[in-house]
């Protein structure tokens, strides 16, 4: 029986026109090929499709071949799809700082700057974006949710005071709320 670790993981990224199948084709070769899928995500864009897969590979499988026999799957569907394979890298704990979850949403009128305008004012805090979704939400107005892991050491207050300001002359509004207290207002129990 093969050891899943870190050491023998990879990253598979598809990515191309959305139709019924990719992930099942994906994840039957990952299967025949013994590979555990440890996390996914996957998202469609205006009918294209993005896939990102952290896998556990048997010991000796290589990149190159799990390559070949998705590519196999893609490729007798006819799918028109691009595909990355790379392995795991290990951050290294000591460069990630402790830190806080937190939620940052921001609407209004959609720009071309919006996400490139928060996205730097969050690293030059180092702060990681680990999540981020931007919607149009008609009329011309858009909306942007960032999934941030802010450090213990940036002034919380501060630093949403300084977001809120921008985003006010750029016309848009912007909240920012601990993780902890966004879930606790957006939770719906179902019976």
């Amino acid at each position: 029986m093969t050891e899943y670790t870190k050491e023998n993981s990879a990253l598979v990224a598809v990515i191309g026109l959305d139709q019924p199948g990719i992930v099942a084709s994906v994840s039957s070769a990952l299967t025949r090929l013994n590979c555990n899928i440890e996390e996914m995500t996957q998202s469609t864009l205006h009918d294209q499709f993005s896939g990102i897969y952290l896998v556990n590979k048997p010991d000796g499988l290589t990149n190159e071949q799990m390559k070949q026999e998705i590519e196999k799957g893609l490729e007798r569907r006819r799918f028109r799809l691009s595909l990355v394979i790379r392995d795991y890298e290990q951050l290294p704990r000591e460069s990630v700082p402790e830190s806080d979850p937190f939620v940052v949403t921001i609407w209004g009128k959609d720009g071309n700057d919006i996400v490139s305008t928060f996205s730097r004012m969050m690293s030059e805090q180092r702060i990681n974006i680990h999540d981020l979704r931007a919607k149009p939400l008609g009329n011309g107005e858009s909306v942007q949710i960032f999934e941030v892991a802010v450090p213990k050491s940036v002034d919380v207050r501060a630093l949403h005071r300084v977001m809120s300001d921008r985003a006010t002359a750029m016309g848009l509004t912007l909240t920012m709320q601990h993780r902890r207290i966004f879930d606790a207002m957006h939770h719906v129990d179902i019976c």
